[in-house]
């Protein structure tokens, strides 16, 4: 890689907006020497501090390296013994350790930058250097006059003695005599000595010193005896005074010399942050992303954009911009199985602009950078990039362009280091058209050869050929528009493209006339070669607009299929709620259900017990009456023409003699007969008949422990209170419905209630109920240790 590359492939515009970037000088300093790296290891790592450092600026922003003093001019005096530095010197040493101290922490707080939290590890606290500093300068530059005890007693001694001197110097300007030879009533200073303006003509009438005379020659500046002794003691107690500063400003840099190695290591560290944060600031800039760098020579840029033809980073640095259209990203792709790229296409279409794109954002990458192009992006690390672009004609040294250009060309061959890139840009142009065609090709394949990848732009027919023809070889061409000729800027590999020099000059407006002679003087050859092209172009447009239109096809049945898939999910939705509320609505019903069932086996066994002298066939029939009932219930449940049934669940297998759990209620029973949907049950000695589906096989009881038939009934083990306090009325009364139910199956006689007083809402609904429910004999307030008003006590139908 050499400067000519450099400034080929305009290298120095990128360290130039990164120096814009860059806030302190060495950080600009170091930016002007970035040069890409040539190993991978040096290369990824370099990739790394730049990812860490785009961290960095997202967590705690952007750190102000501006703020950093210039060390450079203080180094010397600090590192010399017996030197010192000034205040406003030591001034900046504190304001350089306070503000590196803090980017450091700041950067420390950052989890995600191993690396820039190790960098920032490595600043020492020098906060005692600091503070010293600021102890003994103030802020103006001025040394304090506390900064030693000396020099708090010198500057008093010397405060008292300029009191002294003006309470003297006051006393010959308010004196009557002395006032009539006195040229001006004031106290004037020279030879930094306190001095009387007196009149030419009144000389002798003060004795003292002459200091001189006036321009004029009208005044005298006289000291006045009673002061000289006076101007001695402050001159020599500010020489005192000047010599004890002296001795602090050397000890304040001894303080700093003491530990100058870590200063100087800080301000490496500072640089190389610094550095760091202008590149992650450009990336952030350019929306740059973090290319992936292989080890093998296989380069593919996805969606790569020059940095040069974008505004805003232009702006940022006072650029003209290269051009008014937005940027049109290109994709490159080579590989081992095909490292060489031939462009083609008319002029203006992009083909040196794909070349510099891929070249820069090489040098970039190896640079450290990120580089504008989409996530995924590939390259390998060069060991040498090349770069033989635009016209480099010298006149001072004799040099056509067809000569500079192969000059740089031989360089290229001599200085080849493997791996590398070589950009061609119109190779084998400037000179006759068949000997520049196959000059280029062989020009090409002598670096394809030699391993390298290449990526040349073209005119030359030879050369098109020769990139469809050549194994390993690929070629590409600009698009443009078939109706007006105007290019597109997308690349497209695979195929040649024509270079429409005479559709281009009748877009420029070049005179019919001109074209017409143009095209009467092409050679056959060449005019069945350029309809051969013109119909491939016409054929490959016709192609393109086919698999457009077919994958917006393909992307409307997808939608089309999406949209079906949301709607069947939104009808299987729609019915889970409906059946949720259709098994809720059966729930509700079927408790109605079971309280009109229990009534009725109430009933029935009342009139057994009344008759239990008499014939045994009421009882029969009062199970036949509980069981019409218990069927006229489920028919109109069932019969509601407004209710759509979900699939019915397999009824569990149970067996006569089996116990089993009723779901909905929690007793357990014994089954004494079976029929297709019901089961009959011994539950506490009563014989209840249940739905199938609602019942919970627990296994056949065990011969040792045969259901008694006489015993006392089963009970299940219910509270006999309910406390509702805080529910809402349609919390609340489901549970006072269980309640009940569970009760009578238990034989409950009585039951509580607790609902509170509140606002009364809650015991209205509660009571509401209990008035309607078949199974309550009656209800009221609780009494004295009931709960009062706030309780409801129950009693129950026998």
């Amino acid at each position: 890689m050499n400067d000519h590359t450099f400034r080929a492939l305009e290298f120095d515009s990128i360290r130039e907006m990164l120096r814009a970037r860059a806030g302190s000088q060495p950080g600009r300093s170091r930016v002007g020497a970035l040069r890409p790296y040539v190993t991978r290891a040096e290369v990824h790592e370099a990739q790394e501090l730049t990812s860490e450092a785009r961290a960095v600026l997202s967590v705690v922003g952007r750190q102000p390296y501006n703020d950093l003093p210039e060390l450079e001019a203080l180094l010397p005096a600090t590192r010399a013994e017996g030197a010192h530095l000034e205040a406003t010197g030591l001034l900046d040493m504190a304001t350089f350790i306070a503000v590196t101290g803090d980017i450091a922490r700041a950067v420390s707080q950052v989890s995600g930058a191993p690396r820039l939290v190790g960098l920032a590890g490595t600043v020492r606290d020098l906060g005692e250097v600091r503070d010293a500093i600021r102890r003994a300068i103030l802020p103006s530059g001025e040394v304090a006059d506390d900064a030693s005890p000396r020099l708090a007693e010198l500057r008093r001694a010397i405060a008292r003695a300029k009191a002294q001197l003006v309470s003297v110097m006051e006393s010959y300007l308010h004196d009557k005599d002395t006032g009539r030879v006195l040229q001006e009533r004031l106290i004037a200073t020279r030879n930094e000595r306190s001095v009387l303006v007196l009149k030419t003509e009144s000389r002798g009438q003060i004795a003292g010193v002459v200091h001189g005379r006036s321009s004029s020659g009208a005044s005298l500046f006289v000291e006045p005896l009673p002061a000289v002794e006076i101007n001695n003691d402050i001159v020599a107690l500010a020489d005192d005074e000047r010599q004890e500063v002296l001795a602090i400003l050397r000890g304040l840099t001894a303080h700093v010399r003491d530990r100058l190695s870590e200063i100087e290591r800080t301000a490496q560290v500072m640089t190389q942050l610094d550095v760091l944060q202008a590149q992650a600031l450009l990336a952030r800039d350019m929306e740059a992303n973090r290319p992936d760098i292989g080890d093998q020579l296989h380069l593919d840029l996805r969606r790569a954009r020059h940095p040069l033809l974008m505004a805003s980073l232009c702006a940022s640095l006072d650029m003209p911009r290269r051009s008014t259209r937005e940027v049109v990203p290109v994709s490159i792709h080579l590989d081992p199985s095909a490292p060489v790229l031939v462009i083609s296409g008319p002029n203006t279409g992009g083909k040196t602009v794909a070349l510099k794109t891929a070249g820069l954002l090489a040098l970039m990458a190896q640079s450290g950078l990120h580089i504008p192009a989409d996530e995924g992006s590939l390259l390998p690390v060069f060991e040498s990039i090349f770069a033989d672009i635009g016209d480099e004609q010298s006149i001072a040294a004799d040099l056509s362009t067809f000569s500079a250009r192969l000059g740089h060309v031989v360089e290229m061959t001599r200085q080849l280091k493997q791996p590398a890139l070589v950009l061609l840009d119109e190779v084998g142009s400037g000179t006759e058209p068949s000997e520049g065609g196959a000059l280029g090709v062989a020009i090409v394949e002598h670096f394809r050869r030699r391993g390298a990848m290449v990526m040349a732009t073209t005119h030359h027919g030879v050369m098109k050929t020769y990139a469809q023809t050549t194994p390993g070889v690929v070629c590409g061409s600009f698009g443009y528009d078939p109706n007006t000729y105007a290019p597109t800027y997308r690349l497209a590999l695979g195929t040649a493209g024509r270079s429409l020099a005479l559709e281009m000059a009748e877009r420029l407006g070049l005179a019919p006339e001109i074209l017409s002679d143009a095209r009467g003087r092409l050679d056959r050859r060449e005019a069945d070669l350029d309809a051969l092209a013109r119909r491939l172009e016409q054929e490959r447009a016709a192609l393109a607009a086919d698999t457009t239109r077919i994958a917006a096809e393909r992307g409307a049945i997808e939608a089309l299929k999406a949209q079906q898939q949301r709607l069947l999910e939104e009808i299987d939705e729609r019915k889970r709620s409906e059946a949720q509320a259709f098994a809720k609505l059966l729930e509700r019903r079927g408790m109605e259900m079971l309280r009109r069932v229990d009534d009725a086996i109430r009933q029935a066994v009342a009139r057994v017990e009344a008759a239990r002298g008499g014939p045994l066939n009421a009882a029969a029939q009062a199970r036949r009456e509980a069981r019409e009932t218990l069927t006229a219930a489920q028919d109109e449940v069932l019969s509601d023409p407004t209710l759509e049934l979900p699939p019915p669940k397999a009824l569990p297998v149970i067996a006569k003699g089996e116990r089993v759990r009723v779901a909905e209620l929690g007793v357990v029973g014994l089954v004494l007969s079976l029929s297709e949907k019901d089961a009959e049950l011994d539950v506490g000695g009563k014989r209840v008949h249940v739905p199938l589906r609602s019942l919970v096989p627990l296994g056949t009881r065990p011969a040792a422990a045969p259901l008694p038939r006489t015993s006392a009934p089963l009970r299940k083990v219910i509270p006999i209170e309910l406390n509702l306090i805080g529910m809402t009325v349609d919390e609340a009364l489901p549970r006072v419905e269980k309640l009940l139910d569970d009760a009578i199956l238990s034989d409950q006689t009585h039951v509580r209630v607790v609902h509170g007083h509140g606002a009364g809402r809650l015991r209205a609904a509660v009571r509401t109920l209990l008035e309607c429910h078949p199974q309550v004999a009656s209800f009221r307030a609780g009494g004295p240790g009931e709960g009062g008003t706030g309780a409801t006590i129950v009693e129950l139908k026998d």
